[in-house]
């Protein structure tokens, strides 16, 4: 485990306050209050990878840290000495515009200024351990449900993050190194096989559907005997052996989603 600065506490467990897919920051000065929010964290998390989540007394300590490792939820009491919670959360969105503030207070007062701040939520310290847990699993969601909506695509110079169905389809050309990733409006290469661009993406839209070829279905707009037409109008073959395959997978798809 690294070096944490002066008041940094790394939460128990697997919560080591290494940098993780989903980083939880918790701020409170009052050490048996940091303890009990800590509790809730875990509680929350109850299993989950790639949560990773610390705990401070001192704001500074944690806006400090941001260079290092970004904060994806911020747990923050509002009134502290020096620093309180809304200058805190206004700083930290300034490092991480994305990033949700779930306020606490022991002062339905300093609530309301939470409210301002425009946070996801407040919550009274009466009320932690019959709510934080809840929001916390529900933020946890959203941020897993949006890293599953988007993806990297392109070069190490030049890299693009773009919804995944955005991709409309991916070719490989035979012997070449390198994919392209063909969306509405412009085309993007990365040198990978499509066997791994597929594993990556999502199985049950993305498809090979011949080799050098993979298609997403939900741009499908007809299938025929002879191959697929999309939706930017371009039409790609369907192997022989992969035919029965698509057809299942379209008919699955288009059964179980309202297009």
């Amino acid at each position: 485990m690294k070096r944490r600065p002066p008041g940094a506490r790394s939460l128990p467990g697997d919560l080591d306050g290494g940098k993780g897919l989903i980083n939880i920051s918790v701020i409170d000065d009052d050490r048996a209050a940091l303890e009990m929010i800590q509790k809730c964290v875990v509680e929350a998390v109850d299993g989950r990878e790639g949560v990773s989540a610390a705990g401070y007394e001192r704001p500074e300590d944690f806006l400090e840290e941001q260079n290092r490792r970004k904060c994806h939820i911020l747990i923050s009491d509002i009134d502290m000495p020096g620093m309180n919670g809304l200058e805190t959360a206004k700083r930290a969105k300034e490092i991480n515009p994305r990033v949700f503030i779930v306020f606490v207070t022991a002062h339905m007062e300093f609530a309301i200024e939470g409210y301002r701040m425009d946070a996801f939520q407040y919550v009274l310290k009466s009320e932690l351990a019959g709510r934080l847990p809840g929001i916390l699993q529900k933020l946890m969601d959203m941020l897993e449900k949006d890293r599953k909506d988007y993806c990297f695509i392109g070069t190490r110079s030049n890299r693009k993050k773009v919804r995944c169905d955005d991709i409309i389809w991916i070719r490989k050309e035979k012997n070449a190194k390198y994919v392209t990733y063909v969306l509405e409006n412009e085309c993007c290469t990365e040198r990978a096989s499509l066997e791994a661009v597929v594993e990556r993406l999502d199985h049950r839209v993305f498809m090979i559907v011949e080799r050098g070829c993979a298609v997403n279905l939900r741009h499908v707009m007809r299938l025929t005997d002879c191959g697929l037409y999309l939706s930017n109008q371009d039409t790609v073959t369907i192997s022989r052996a992969r035919m029965a395959g698509v057809k299942e997978s379209l008919h699955r798809l288009w059964g179980e989603e309202e297009w």
